[in-house]
């Protein structure tokens, strides 16, 4: 019950969008993913697979070990049990998340003070006012800090 009252229930995002984002912005070689809210660990896993170092934040214990159990044969992928407003973004490149619209501020705030200028945000079914919008795809919104 407190995952609700924190972000946003559990919703799985379909493969085919997160695979947009990776086609939709180029990430360098090396690039570090964030998903914050990472339930099932569906992102981290296509990041992983394509080389990337991925990390995900869940506070769900159940989601979280789920997400381990998908990860266990990538060394690059990580899930944390730990609230996302605990994330560290500052050397993200591309930070995910599918979460509540009445925390849009919040999330804002946080990004533009820790992440990295040139770096990516993309956000999963709700719009983010005070970003830079490049790239709308499906459900996918994408910033660029």
């Amino acid at each position: 019950m407190l995952v609700i009252f924190s972000g946003a229930p559990y919703v799985p995002t379909f493969s085919r969008d997160l695979h947009d984002i990776f086609t939709e912005i180029q990430l360098p070689k090396n690039a570090l993913v964030i998903d914050l809210g990472s339930g099932d660990g569906r992102l981290l896993l296509i990041a992983a697979k394509k080389g990337y170092t991925a990390i995900g934040y869940e506070i769900n214990p159940l989601l979280w070990a789920v997400s381990v159990w998908r990860l266990r044969n990538y060394p690059n992928a990580h899930t944390r049990l730990k609230s996302l407003w605990k994330a560290d973004v500052k050397d993200a490149d591309l930070v995910f998340t599918f979460l509540n619209k009445i925390y849009a501020a919040r999330l804002e705030k946080k990004l533009l003070a820790e992440m990295k200028a040139g770096s990516y945000f993309s956000s999963f079914g709700f719009a983010y006012g005070n970003l830079e919008l490049i790239k709308k795809h499906r459900a996918n919104h994408i910033y660029k800090l």
